[in-house]
């Protein structure tokens, strides 16, 4: 838990801090704490990133787009919709919305999420890229963001017991890192 702070820190130039700390910011999340508090924490989001999974926690999640446009995809009434979320925009995920940013590379982005008590549960979630079935559901006690997601995602793309569609048998194995992503006339991830 971090420290009860009565100063107020001088303000933070997101573009030069995004530069200072790139090296950090790598796949498969790119996620860095740029404040980490007792109410709510904010991370910077750099691309690429290498995921195939799906956040979901009872909390509501603020997403600052800085540089670059990416795509956030979200899972309502069973099914994935990409939604656009283009430079200077910004878009507000309600509590329970399993969603999963996608970045290309050279995005700059900033997240906020409430702190989570302990004892609150959150879900990384997989659906199978062939039939959409859900392939594997971790629910934890989400200590650290930043280190627990890349973690659980590694565990899950090295155990095919944990990765394989009961439904299909396709093997929902480790992505590479998104290499663009085309807009128009229609949505279209591409991978390296």
């Amino acid at each position: 838990m971090p420290t009860v702070t009565t100063t107020v820190s001088p303000p933070i130039n997101l573009l030069d801090w995004a530069v200072a700390n790139r090296d950090q910011l790598k796949p498969p999340v790119g996620n860095k704490y740029l404040y980490d508090g007792n109410d709510f924490f904010v991370m910077v989001i750099g691309g690429p990133n290498a995921r195939n999974d799906f956040h979901q926690s009872n909390s509501e999640e603020y997403f600052f787009q800085l540089k670059g446009d990416i795509v956030v995809r979200v899972r309502e009434d069973g099914r994935i919709r990409d939604i656009p979320v283009r430079e200077g925009e910004t878009i507000f995920i309600p509590g329970n919305v399993p969603h999963s940013p996608t970045r290309p590379p050279g995005t700059i982005g900033v997240v906020v999420e409430r702190r989570r008590p302990a004892g609150e549960t959150e879900h990384q979630q997989f659906y199978c890229e062939n039939c959409g079935e859900l392939v594997y559901d971790k629910e934890f006690d989400c200590a650290d963001i930043v280190e627990h997601f890349a973690r659980s995602m590694e565990e899950f793309w090295a155990d095919p017991a944990l990765n394989t569609c009961k439904k299909c048998g396709t093997p929902n194995g480790k992505p590479t890192p998104i290499k663009r992503i085309i807009f128009e006339p229609e949505i279209v991830i591409e991978r390296e």
